[in-house]
C-alpha cells in the first residue's frame, strides 16, 4: 500500500473523542479516531476511492455530528449520520463556478457561524462560500462572497476562517501576488464585508493562513512569506471595526519554514503553534501567558526522516494537545502534552494503512 502524503486533519467528535483524517500517496483519504475518551486510537478505515486531493476539510454541526468534505473533481461530502458514530454515503457538490477558465481551487476553510450553521469558503481567483441553510441540515449553492481584488490580482491560495470574539466569522486568503485579503460577517449569521487588503511582507505572503483565537477573543493570524519566515497579525480588541496590529516577523528558526503553520489553544486558554522547518524538525512557539507574549522557538524534534509539511493539531477531551505529522518515509506521526497545558511525549508511529 502507498505511504501518506500532507496534512493530517483532526476534529472532536460530540462526545469528546479525536477523529484524524490524512490522504496517501494515490489521493485516497483515510481515517482513525480516539477509541476511548482521551485515550487509544482506532486501526485505519478508508473513506473515499482514489483522487481526493488533500487536505481533508472537517467541521461539526450545531449538534455536534461531524462533516467532511474532499476535493476530488468536485467537491464530495460525507458527515456523520449520528452522534459520534457511522456515516453517509458520499454526496457530491458542483465546485464554484469557474472565475477564470481552468483554475481550480484547494480544500475549502470551514467555521460554524453564531447560530451554529457551518460555512465553507473556496477560492478559485475570486471568494466563494457555501451555507448551511439551517441548523445541522441542508446546504446553499455557491455564492460569492468576494470578487477577485483590483489590479487584476487572483485569490488562489488556500482559504483560513474562524469565529471571533463577538460571534462573526473573518476569511482570509493570499492573492497571486502574495498580498492577504479578509472578509467578515457585518451581522452575526448574517451578511459579509466587502474584500479589505491586509497588506503583505517583503517578499510576499504564501499558502495557507493560520486563524485561531485567543482566550480574550481577539483573532491572531499566521502566514509564512516567500523566504520561509512566519508573519503575524492580530486585532487589538474584540469587536467589529476592531484596528488590526501592523505585521510582525517572528522568524525562521534559523532553517526557514515549509508549508504552513498550525496553531490551537492549550487548556489553560495560551495559544500553541506548530510549522515544519526546511531542516525537517517541527518548530514549536507559545504564548508565556494567554492572550499576550510568545516564546522562543523550540524544536519539537524530528521523526520518520523528517517532516515536509504541516502538522495536524486537536485537543483531546481530557485538554490535551495532540500533534500529528506525515513523515518524509509515508508514516503517521503522533506525540502529545503529557499533562494538559504542559510537557510533551516523543514521536511515536501510527504507521500508514
Amino acid at each position: 500500500m502507498p505511504g501518506l502524503i500532507g496534512s493530517p486533519v483532526l476534529a472532536a467528535s460530540g462526545d469528546g473523542r479525536l477523529e484524524l483524517f490524512v490522504v496517501d500517496f494515490e489521493g485516497q483519504a483515510w481515517h482513525q479516531w480516539q477509541t476511548a475518551w482521551s485515550n487509544g486510537w482506532s486501526g485505519w478505515s478508508q473513506t473515499t476511492g482514489p483522487g481526493s486531493s488533500w487536505p481533508v476539510t472537517v467541521g461539526a454541526s450545531g449538534d455536534g455530528r461531524l462533516e467532511l468534505f474532499v476535493v476530488s473533481g468536485d467537491l464530495q461530502h460525507q458527515w456523520q449520520s449520528a452522534w459520534s458514530n457511522g456515516w453517509s454515503d458520499w454526496v457530491s457538490f458542483p465546485s464554484p463556478p469557474q472565475t477564470v477558465p481552468g483554475l481550480g481551487y484547494y480544500a475549502p476553510a470551514i467555521a460554524p457561524s453564531a447560530d451554529n450553521r457551518l460555512v465553507l469558503f473556496a477560492a478559485n481567483g475570486a471568494l466563494w462560500r457555501l451555507e448551511q441553510t439551517a441548523w445541522s441540515n441542508g446546504w446553499s449553492g455557491w455564492i460569492m462572497t468576494a470578487p477577485p481584488p483590483p489590479r487584476g490580482n487572483l485569490l488562489i491560495n488556500p482559504v483560513a476562517a474562524a469565529r471571533s470574539g463577538d460571534g462573526r466569522i473573518y476569511a482570509f486568503v493570499i492573492d497571486a501576488n502574495g498580498t492577504m485579503w479578509g472578509v467578515h460577517q457585518t451581522a452575526l449569521g448574517g451578511s459579509w464585508s466587502d474584500l479589505i487588503s491586509f497588506g503583505t511582507v517583503p517578499n510576499g505572503l504564501v499558502e495557507r493562513p493560520a486563524l485561531s483565537l485567543s482566550a480574550d477573543g481577539r483573532l491572531e493570524l499566521f502566514a509564512v512569506s516567500t523566504d520561509g519566515y512566519l508573519w503575524h497579525l492580530w486585532q487589538e480588541e474584540v469587536g467589529i471595526g476592531a484596528a488590526w496590529s501592523e505585521w510582525v516577523n517572528e522568524g525562521n528558526a534559523g532553517v526557514g519554514f515549509v508549508d504552513h503553520p498550525v496553531v490551537g489553544a492549550s487548556a489553560d486558554g495560551r495559544l500553541e503553534l506548530f510549522i515544519a522547518g526546511q531542516d525537517g524538525t517541527m518548530w514549536h512557539m507559545w504564548q508565556t501567558v494567554a492572550s499576550n507574549g510568545w516564546s522562543a522557538w523550540t524544536s519539537a524534534d524530528s521523526a520518520g526522516g523528517g517532516f515536509g509539511y504541516a502538522p495536524g493539531l486537536g485537543r483531546s477531551g481530557d485538554g490535551r494537545l495532540e500533534l500529528f505529522a506525515v513523515g518524509r518515509d509515508g508514516n503517521l506521526w503522533h506525540k502529545y502534552q503529557t499533562v494538559a497545558s504542559n510537557g510533551w511525549s516523543g514521536w511515536f508511529s501510527h504507521g500508514h494503512p
